[in-house]
Parts: structure tokens; C-alpha cells; sequence
């Protein structure tokens, strides 16, 4: 992929701001340029097309997960710290701007008059984007936010899907008739795919039977597959995880599993379906997985291995005849 350019100052200009900074003492230079070495890595980009400011750089590093990026928790948390570090001091030693790139007159006159928060959050990054490339808010057309969008794409974590677009769009033409020298050019909105999904009653009842045993087991003390003591799950994370199983069958139907075939919890964590389920999540992440994406692979896998506790053969396919739990009591 052809990177494009970065308007402002970056990993690399860091990296060689430090290099040649004598008051910092070796051991410190050393440690800083082989984090930030290490994150651009971690995050597959170069190091010339991460903007070297925390305000732009901290969220997609703070989304790093260590399983990911091949490191133990310890040595990534460092290499955080010590990116956060050096980008602190380039920013004072260099007047870095902690917003980013400053507005022109024309686009600072019309940055001032937008005094509603989201409209302002939605709109600044396109509105520094455009002051630097010297385009007038009279040539936004739909080639420029294209532009854009790869602009965005490549050198910050902000999203730009469909409905990134559709709302960027629409702050933009709010703004029309309301702001005084706002463009009168309108600007495309995506349109809203529809996806149908079945209602969760369409579900075979074995798996939403399953799913209930399961829940309703977290909701005591306990004992898990290795005979640990459990105790209850707060509230919250019983809603969480009822959720998560219906939006896991949900996702497994979309990618076209059959729904009459998820006739229990134990197919729906079968290694073939739960694999689909958690590529398909992993897709829609993109390059960056969330830590819910992360997270529901050993979360299939425990509820596999409890639920799978009383069959003969492991990871089975058949109905869970036993619910996932045994309540501390029964057999102690």
C-alpha cells in the first residue's frame, strides 16, 4: 500500500529529534527510540505516517494487546510508557501543537462559529486536514473526501467506514444555512445498509435453553471444570456475557451457519462455528482488534470446556445434557 504523506511532525522526526539530543542521557535516548521503533511495529505502520503527538497516537496504542503484537504484558506496558515519554518531551522541545495542526483564517473563522460539541468534534480533523493542504471550504467536493478518508485511514485511528462518512457528511450539510460563509455544496451521505437478523425466539429452544442454564449458573457459588470455587458474577457481567452468546449466534448465522443447526450452547462453541464467529469479529476490527474481539476466544473456549465436562468425547457437538456448572454442596 502507498503511504501518504504526513502533515505534521512524526514517529520519525521524534526518533531523530532525540537522536541528536545531547542534554538527554544515552541510556534514556536508547530506551525511547527502541519503544517508539517497537510500537510503529506493533501497530504495522512506519514510523513517517504516525503523527508525534500522545493526543493523536495514545488510543491506538493504549488498544495494543500484547497476545497480538507477540510481546509479554510487561515489556509492551514499557514501551507505552516510554513512547509516552518521548512524545512528551518532542512536544515541548519542538512547540508541537497537542490538537494538531493549526487552522487557516478562513477555517479558524468557521471552526469558531460551530459552538455545537459534536458537530465540532466531527468536523475538526477534516477541517485541520484541509487547512493544510491549502483547500478553500469552497472546493470540499467528494474527490477532496475521499482524499480524506485515506488521509484518515492510514495516519489516525479515527474510524472511516460507511458510517464514518454518513456522519461527517451530515455535520457538514447541519452547517449549511446556519453558519455564516459555510459552503452551500451538500455533501453525500452513505447510504444506511439494512442487515435482517433473526429474532432471538427464532433460535432453536435448545440454544436458548443452554444459554439460560449457563447464565443462571453464574449467577451462584459454584464449582468450574477444574473443581475451582467460583463465586457469583456481579449483575453486570452476567448481562455481558448473555449478551455476548446471543451476539456470538447472531454473528454465526450472518456468516452463514444454519440457525436450526445451533440446537445448543455446545454447537455454538463448537471449534468450527466458534472460529467463524470470532474471524468474522476480527474482520470487522480491521488491523487493530478490540480487546472484546480478543477476549472472546478464551471466552468460548472456557464455556467449551465446561459444557463439554460431562460428554465422552471433548469439544462434541451434542446437546449439553448437564448444565456448565456444579453448585458448591450438591457433592462436596
Amino acid at each position: 500500500m502507498n503511504h501518504v504523506p504526513l502533515l505534521e511532525q512524526s514517529f520519525a522526526d521524534a526518533a531523530k529529534a532525540i537522536e541528536g539530543a545531547v542534554d538527554l542521557p544515552a541510556q534514556t535516548r536508547t530506551q525511547w527510540l527502541c519503544s517508539l521503533r517497537q510500537i510503529a511495529k506493533a501497530l504495522d505502520k512506519p514510523m513517517e505516517v504516525i503523527p508525534a503527538r500522545w493526543t493523536a497516537a495514545r488510543f491506538p496504542i493504549d488498544r495494543l494487546h500484547h497476545a497480538v503484537v507477540g510481546l509479554n504484558p510487561k515489556t509492551l506496558a514499557n514501551h507505552k510508557a516510554n513512547s509516552r515519554a518521548a512524545l512528551r518531551w518532542f512536544g515541548k522541545e519542538e512547540d508541537v501543537p497537542s490538537r494538531g495542526l493549526p487552522l487557516d483564517g478562513e477555517w479558524q473563522a468557521l471552526r469558531q462559529q460551530l459552538t455545537e460539541r459534536r458537530t465540532r468534534a466531527t468536523l475538526s480533523s477534516l477541517m485541520r486536514y484541509f487547512s493544510a493542504r491549502k483547500v478553500a471550504p469552497a472546493a470540499v467536493e467528494e474527490a477532496a473526501i475521499d482524499a480524506y478518508m485515506r488521509y484518515r485511514a492510514q495516519t489516525t485511528a479515527l474510524a472511516t467506514d460507511a458510517g464514518a462518512r454518513r456522519s461527517i457528511a451530515r455535520a457538514w450539510n447541519r452547517c449549511i444555512g446556519v453558519i455564516e460563509g459555510w459552503p452551500e455544496r451538500r455533501l453525500l451521505e452513505p447510504a444506511i445498509k439494512t442487515t435482517e437478523e433473526p429474532e432471538w425466539e427464532k433460535f432453536p429452544e435448545g440454544l436458548r435453553h443452554d444459554i439460560e442454564t449457563h447464565i443462571n449458573g453464574l449467577t451462584r457459588r459454584r464449582r468450574d471444570a477444574r473443581g475451582n470455587r467460583r463465586e457469583p458474577c456481579r449483575p453486570s457481567t452476567i448481562r455481558t456475557r448473555k449478551a455476548e452468546l446471543k451476539a456470538a449466534a447472531r454473528m454465526a448465522v450472518r456468516e452463514g451457519v444454519p440457525i436450526e443447526s445451533l440446537c445448543s450452547l455446545a454447537e455454538l462453541v463448537h471449534p468450527d462455528v466458534a472460529e467463524l464467529v470470532i474471524e468474522a469479529y476480527w474482520k470487522a476490527d480491521g488491523p487493530e482488534p478490540t480487546v472484546y474481539t480478543i477476549d472472546l476466544g478464551w471466552k468460548l473456549l472456557s464455556i467449551a470446556r465446561s459444557s463439554d465436562a460431562s460428554t465422552t468425547s471433548p469439544w462434541s457437538a451434542s446437546t449439553i445434557c448437564e448444565p456448565p456448572w456444579r453448585p458448591i454442596g450438591e457433592e462436596d
